[in-house]
């Protein structure tokens, strides 16, 4: 089979994953929560005032410093919604699952078979996937 179908049938099981699913999840919920929506549209809006401040020649210490604040503050709140937060938890495990895969095929691409040294029960021991 060719190597642009595998990728597709891998497609195919990564859509039925489980933790695929959360993160889908996960992202419709941050866009239905209208707090998150709000806080982060404020985020947005103070990072420009910010950067408009620093590129201004006439730049004000003291409103730029008030600016740093003010994005840090909301950054935390951002942070700190539940629905980011467990947007954050099921990407965090979506990486891994992507980074296991990228592993592979550069395991694969320098020569390598994929499950050469594995040992069983799991992959943390595994220098070349982590």
């Amino acid at each position: 089979m060719d190597i642009i179908e595998k990728a597709k049938e891998l497609g195919q099981v990564l859509m039925n994953d489980e933790k695929i699913k959360r993160i889908q999840i996960a992202m419709v919920n941050n866009d239905n929560d209208f707090e998150l929506q709000k806080l982060i549209g404020e985020f947005n809006l103070k990072r420009i005032a910010l950067n408009e401040e620093l590129e201004n020649g006439n730049k004000n210490e003291e409103k730029t410093k008030m600016f740093e604040q003010e994005l840090k503050d909301l950054y935390q709140k951002v942070m700190g919604n539940t629905s980011m937060a467990e947007y954050n938890n099921a990407k965090a495990e979506v990486d891994e699952i992507v980074q296991h895969i990228n592993s592979i095929i550069q395991v694969s691409i320098s020569g390598e078979a994929p499950d050469e040294g594995c040992s069983g029960g799991g992959c943390s021991s595994c220098a070349g996937c982590h």
